[in-house]
């Protein structure tokens, strides 16, 4: 009790107590309403509060970085989100099959297993650290790094995000880091030395535009910077999580109050403390307990707590997280896991729409935008360091397949196209993560390694004669 309660008590004692105890019940109740915040992001929420205009429960059209980052690792939805386009753009990675020498493939493999600058993650793992950036704040950058003496060629690449662009370097010709020449193009970015607050004194480090790649899907002509799948949902996924906030502390409020009772006269006038207290140290009368049973007096009475269940929520939540799927591009099953409102049929047609989707991003960006810059690096620098002959290779880049829903339909699908002269084995090879020539050299490999043991499958591929067989027997049929 604070000095004017005490005050309050020595002549009112009754009234003194209840004010007490009202103000802890709503500290109490204060404490259930706020919801748990992440240390490392615990700045404010900062998505707006709807005041009843309608421009308010519209998208901003700025959109800073740490609200990204709170919606990126806090929200579960938006988590799962990112993870879903991850998974489908590159997964395990986009392998890369040289066309040249048995010498290059091996020099490949060997540089992709030390391809990071800081020497944590492969190029593989690279691939997933810039698309995941990519996609989370709308852009990533991928810098060319020279090593000294480093094997098997000096070369090494550092993902960078957009936190660490310097987009407040003013300049001719600068705007938001980037430096243009008189016709627009893209010469060179400007990046902070580190990101940690005593170092950002520093100034910033200009990289020539040969030196970097910067990935981001443009959407527009001209466009200079990328935008985030967040942005036309993140008024929505906050107001989903508010919605789901305050219903917790509805929740939390309602399990407050247990019952209410209502004293006898004789009882009114009694202080609080003694009216409550209980012989043999039992529990105060207005708590309960396992098996409590409890006699009132002459004139009181209980009434139980009956809170009305707000309805309608989880339709409400339900709608939003449509909404919010479609804005980030992926499905609603992607974003939330739930398959109860789906057959077959549906889920099959959204998981077309949404391959169709990722093979756009990976054939129009991720590929010629990011990988193959990354290949021309290689090449110029295994040439100059004497590890090849040539400056120039080709390279035929193969996504990780798309997992078949119905694998014996789609197999049954393959084969009868392949018949038909409507597909080919290269390209099914080709869908599946797997590259033609590759996979041939592999199979001719295994088969003659399991014939030479004795070992015959039924699903051996035909042998010469066996093949001039069937071929004889199936001679005039269409």
């Amino acid at each position: 009790m604070n000095r004017l309660e005490q005050a309050i008590a020595a002549v009112a004692p009754r009234y003194a107590a209840k004010r007490a105890m009202a103000r802890m019940q709503m500290a109490a109740i204060e404490r259930a309403g706020q919801p748990r915040r992440s240390k490392r992001f615990s700045e404010d929420r900062n998505f707006g509060v709807n005041t009843g205009n309608p421009d308010d429960a519209r998208g901003r059209h700025f959109i800073d970085r740490q609200t990204i980052l709170r919606l990126a690792y806090e929200n579960p939805y938006g988590r799962k989100a990112i993870n879903a386009l991850v998974n489908n753009a590159v997964g395990w990675g986009i392998t890369g099959a040289p066309k040249g020498p048995k010498a290059l493939s091996t020099l490949w493999a060997e540089w992709t297993a030390v391809a990071d600058f800081n020497g944590r993650l492969d190029f593989f793992g690279l691939q997933e650290l810039a698309v995941r950036t990519m996609f989370r704040e709308g852009e990533a950058f991928i810098l060319r790094k020279w090593v000294r003496d480093a094997l098997p060629v000096p070369l090494r690449l550092q993902v960078m995000d957009g936190g660490m662009l310097a987009i407040d370097k003013v300049g001719e010709n600068i705007e938001d880091g980037i430096e243009c020449d008189d016709d627009g193009r893209v010469t060179a970015y400007w990046f902070h030395q580190a990101r940690l607050p005593y170092r950002r004194n520093k100034p910033p480090v200009r990289v020539p535009a040969a030196d970097v790649v910067h990935l981001f899907v443009q959407e527009e002509a001209g466009q200079k910077r990328g935008r985030s799948v967040f942005e036309p949902v993140i008024k929505r996924l906050g107001d989903i999580d508010d919605a789901l906030d305050a219903d917790l502390v509805r929740r939390k409020i309602e399990s407050c109050f247990v019952g209410f009772r209502t004293l006898s006269f004789e009882d009114a006038d009694v202080p609080l403390g003694v009216r409550e207290a209980r012989d043999d140290g039992l529990p105060p009368a207005e708590f309960f307990e396992p098996g409590m049973i409890s006699t009132l007096s002459p004139g009181e009475d209980i009434k139980f707590g009956d809170p009305k269940p707000a309805g309608g929520l989880g339709e409400t939540v339900r709608i939003n997280l449509l909404a919010s799927a479609a804005g980030m591009g992926v499905t609603y099953e992607h974003m939330t896991g739930d398959l109860s409102n789906v057959n077959f049929s549906s889920y099959r047609a959204g998981a077309l729409e949404f391959d169709a989707t990722i093979s756009r991003i990976q054939w129009n960006t991720i590929i010629p935008v990011c990988l193959n810059r990354l290949w021309r690096w290689f090449c110029q620098a295994a040439y100059e360091f004497g590890k090849t002959t040539k400056a120039v290779y080709a390279m035929r880049w193969t996504p990780p397949p798309r997992k078949s829903i119905d694998r014996k339909g789609d197999a049954e699908a393959d084969i009868l196209e392949m018949q038909a002269g409507l597909e080919n084995r290269r390209s099914l090879l080709n869908a599946r993560g797997e590259d033609h020539d590759t996979f041939l050299e592999e199979t001719a490999a295994d088969l003659k390694k399991q014939q030479d043991q004795g070992l015959f499958y039924k699903g051996d591929p035909y042998t010469a004669s066996q093949a001039a067989g069937a071929s004889q027997g199936n001679a005039g049929a269409i």
